[in-house]
């Protein structure tokens, strides 16, 4: 009988013990479970605010131009908030013509600038595109030789509806620039021979 009891305590004891064992493994491999779906939450609020951040995130970019057939240089600035352009500023650079430096030697680059910025209100179609706000042309005369435009679209404040039905901006193509993220129209630079600087 004794050996019977003590076979009996030894079986109990072996039970207790690989019950204890395999209890711990299941403990030890639920945390685990549960520390690595934490983990796996954690990192996936870090991705959603790191995307939300960038989202949020304004860049701005700029690229040159190769010079034209006809000399003009184009620098371009582009500021965008994710999916959205909010600034263009367009820097044409043109060669000043034989006439216009005759023009510059006679009056001087002040009276010169002065009367081709009053030429350029004479436009109808650029007098009205001027008027909306978040539109901007400027002409400057930095030299004999050549002029500068400087065109900046603002499109935060800029009446999109309203400036695609001006013809102004129907020549500019802007109705098909707004079609596009900024990601695709900087790689349509960058396509025609654009270089980011």
């Amino acid at each position: 009988m004794k050996k019977k009891l003590i076979c009996l305590g030894v079986l109990l004891l072996t039970l207790t013990a690989c019950g204890q064992k395999k209890q711990g493994k299941t403990d030890s491999s639920s945390v685990q479970k549960s520390n690595s779906a934490k983990i796996e939450s954690f990192n996936k609020e870090n991705r959603n605010l790191l995307e939300k951040a960038e989202e949020q995130q304004v860049f701005t970019k700029h690229f040159v131009l190769p010079t034209d057939e006809k000399g003009i240089r184009q620098e371009q600035t582009i500021t965008y908030q994710g999916e959205q352009l909010q600034k263009l500023v367009m820097t044409n650079t043109t060669p000043a013509s034989d006439e216009l430096k005759k023009a510059i030697q006679e009056v001087g680059l002040e009276e010169a600038q002065r009367l081709m910025v009053e030429s350029m209100d004479k436009d109808e179609q650029l007098r009205q595109a001027r008027a909306l706000p978040g539109f901007t042309i400027e002409l400057t005369l930095p030299n004999e030789n050549e002029y500068q435009t400087v065109i900046t679209y603002d499109f935060t404040q800029l009446d999109t509806k309203k400036a695609v039905e001006l013809e102004y901006f129907k020549t500019a193509n802007v109705a098909d620039l707004l079609k596009l993220t900024p990601t695709e129209y900087m790689n349509n630079l960058l396509r025609n021979g654009a270089k980011e600087e």
